[in-house]
């Protein structure tokens, strides 16, 4: 069977104009700079960590969100578990922020319990100290409305344009001046591209 040439020309057309469509839609859906949450950066439950992470004495089998371990920070462990990648390999696209969801408990949310989770970008070249660019913190308790509960925090971090590519992010969890415990569980870091 032979199909005439008309034919064919014509669904090619139609083809390309639905794909055309699609692909305009894409472009322009998500106009709005950091408005648009994309890839996932990282997420960790911290069940993994336990034996992987050298030093990673902020896990804790003292409270868990979900599983056996969380991390933690107290009067004796000033950060948590680091997560850090080179900022051009965190997302596919340029990242223009991120976007944190996590479950955090503490013992004494009236008290001084001034955690944070952490966002910073740090800049280092040869033969230099590192210098950071960008440091931003998300305080935890005015999220935690009861003491020794474990709720759902998150928050919205937006990077400052031309970041270099092979900047430092970090993300942690910092005591702050927290004495007592503040734990953190089942984080997961977006995109917002």
């Amino acid at each position: 069977m032979t199909w005439p040439s008309a034919l064919i020309t014509s669904r090619w057309r139609g083809c390309a104009g639905v794909a055309g469509l699609a692909l305009l839609a894409a472009c322009t859906a998500h106009d709005e700079a950091g408005s648009w949450i994309g890839d996932i950066v990282t997420a960790n439950d911290y069940e993994a960590v336990a034996g992987w992470v050298p030093g990673a004495t902020s896990l804790t089998r003292d409270h868990a969100h979900s599983g056996r371990y969380a991390d933690h920070v107290d009067a004796t462990h000033e950060w948590g578990v680091t997560f850090q990648t080179p900022l051009g390999q965190a997302s596919v696209h340029t990242l223009r922020g991120l976007e944190i969801d996590a479950w955090a408990y503490a013992q004494n949310v009236q008290g001084d319990a001034t955690a944070s989770l952490q966002v910073e970008v740090w800049a280092h070249g040869p033969g230099q100290d590192p210098q950071p660019l960008y440091r931003e913190g998300l305080a935890l308790t005015p999220q935690l409305p009861d003491s020794c509960k474990w709720t759902r925090v998150n928050g919205r971090f937006f990077l400052p344009a031309n970041l270099p590519f092979d900047a430092s992010l970090r993300i942690f969890l910092w005591r702050n001046s927290s004495t007592k415990p503040v734990y953190l569980d089942d984080i997961r870091v977006k995109a917002l591209e």
